[in-house]
């Protein structure tokens, strides 16, 4: 196995890295633990990350997890095993952790993402979780942290910069705490973070940051039992409205605050206007909305046009209902009633839910990638 790796290696890595064009920074700090056990650690940008790192190092094979789904094919399922992939099926952490350990004990490479998933947005990246320090003082081995300046892009120069040895000696010997554990993740999240500094490629300024009226939502599930039924259910986190004589649906959100990032909006307005406590995951959609404008303001358009940033967030705690927020005490609002809600996803197919466009790429987004909605940004129209 170890020759049909090398021989499947040998042939990849010159088209590979004809392609994308990539430097490897203080490539020695790796090999101070040549013939040693390690846990490889870097931040993921997209699906070409791996099979670069496998040709970037390709002196000692990588062993790192691959979702299941990507090994349904005979020709694909063959080739991730030879190149050092193992599959292992979402929710499956025992099998991820036996693979790992059996691998350090063979003094190999295990690469891991701590994240745990795509980092399509900037906001959305390092944020550690305690999977790869686990592994790490389970396997008794240290920890590499490295960071990759930005997603390989054929024909695009790109770097890799690996940062000094973390080690996990005085984790060893003694009962295994979650402490330890959050500890550890905050020292490979500290140590990437340094290495990103003043190396990450910057993005460019956001185009719609600039507009006079900025609304942030969160698209939030909550797993939840309905009336008379025993199994519990996703269900969407929405605000019933009643104006005007309508009765429809909305996102939780509202205005984004001055010096106030989009993504800390839909946070706090989620917990505002339902009680809920949600964390941002990623960023989801964008849409394009008409205001009024202010009509002190001298030669400017009675309206004029907003953005609406839509976030996917995880579900923290706290019971969807009505708050001390302005929306449910003020009695003279003219604004009609809030009540929050949780909403079946078969009831949100022939619902009234607002922006339209945005329910109908949301409702497309679920039947192909469930309630994860692992995507990158999309504009709604």
């Amino acid at each position: 196995m170890y020759y049909i790796w090398k021989l499947v290696v040998l042939i990849f890595y010159i088209p590979y890295r004809l392609v994308f064009w990539t430097r490897v920074i203080n490539r020695r700090e790796l090999r101070k633990h040549r013939g040693k056990g390690v846990v490889l650690v870097c931040n993921h940008k997209s699906f070409a990350d791996p099979p670069l790192m496998v040709f970037l190092f390709w002196r000692r094979k990588l062993n790192f997890p691959i979702k299941e789904e990507l090994t349904r094919k005979p020709f694909w399922r063959w080739f991730f095993r030879t190149i050092g992939c193992f599959p292992v099926k979402k929710g499956n952490d025992m099998a991820l952790m036996r693979h790992c350990l059996a691998k350090l004990s063979k003094r190999e490479v295990v690469y891991i993402f701590p994240e745990g998933r795509r980092a399509f947005n900037p906001e959305d990246a390092l944020a550690v979780r305690n999977g790869a320090a686990m592994i790490a003082i389970k396997g008794g081995v240290p920890i590499v942290p490295m960071v990759l300046k930005r997603a390989p892009r054929p024909f695009i120069f790109n770097a890799v910069k690996i940062g000094a040895t973390i080690s996990t000696e005085q984790y060893q010997g003694k009962r295994l705490e979650k402490s330890d554990l959050n500890e550890l993740s905050g020292k490979i999240q500290t140590a990437m973070s340094g290495l990103l500094e003043n190396f990450e490629h910057k993005p460019k300024p956001k185009w719609w940051e600039s507009r006079e009226s900025i609304i942030s939502r969160g698209i939030i599930f909550i797993e939840d039992k309905p009336d008379g039924e025993n199994q519990p259910q996703k269900r969407l986190l929405v605000i019933k409205r009643f104006k005007n004589e309508q009765e429809y649906y909305v996102f939780p959100g509202g205005h984004v605050d001055e010096g106030e990032s989009a993504r800390d909006a839909a946070k706090r307005e989620v917990k505002e206007e339902t009680n809920v406590k949600c964390e941002p995951v990623r960023h989801l959609y964008k849409y394009n909305h008409t205001f009024k404008t202010s009509p002190d303001k001298a030669n400017q358009h009675p309206r004029g046009i907003g953005m609406q940033s839509f976030y996917l967030c995880e579900y923290k705690s706290g019971k969807p209902g009505p708050t001390d927020a302005e929306e449910y005490t003020d009695t003279e609002r003219t604004s009609g009633t809030y009540e929050p809600m949780l909403m079946d996803l078969e009831t949100l197919k022939t619902a009234d839910l607002r922006p339209a466009s945005v329910k109908t790429q949301l409702l497309r987004d679920i039947e192909k990638y469930g309630t994860h909605l692992t995507r990158p940004t999309k504009y709604v129209k």
